[in-house]
């Protein structure tokens, strides 16, 4: 059973805390999630497959994060701040959802960049 308590089938928490992180990749403007050469940076789960999220139980009972994302370029603020205002995010919705205790570190890779075709 899920969390909401339909009979589809039950996430983990690990799974959970993967989609609440690809939710703030999506509202984050200029960058979008990668999967990444064979699709290695993903997180698979009986819900589903969540592109650009790793989320991995450390072994202490919390989940860490490593997000992967292409970045527009050129970038509309420093990518620095861009990782921080998705960890923040990613935090912030953890909460939310009750989830705090179980999130662990939160790591952004900026492994490609988009450049817009430029027509002449």
């Amino acid at each position: 059973m899920t969390r909401d308590g339909d009979s589809g089938p039950a996430v983990s928490e690990r799974a959970m805390l993967a989609v609440l992180a690809a939710q703030a990749i999506a509202v984050t403007d200029g960058v979008t999630a990668t999967s990444g050469p064979a699709e290695r940076w993903q997180t698979t789960s009986a819900a589903g497959t969540v592109a650009g999220v790793l989320a991995v139980a450390d072994g202490r009972g919390r989940v860490e994060l490593e997000l992967h994302l292409a970045a527009r370029w050129p970038p509309s603020m420093p990518l620095r701040q861009i990782a921080e205002q998705l960890r923040e995010r990613v935090r912030r919705s953890a909460a939310i959802a009750g989830m705090s205790d179980r999130l662990g570190d939160v790591s952004v890779a900026f492994d490609d960049v988009l450049t817009e075709a430029v027509s002449g």
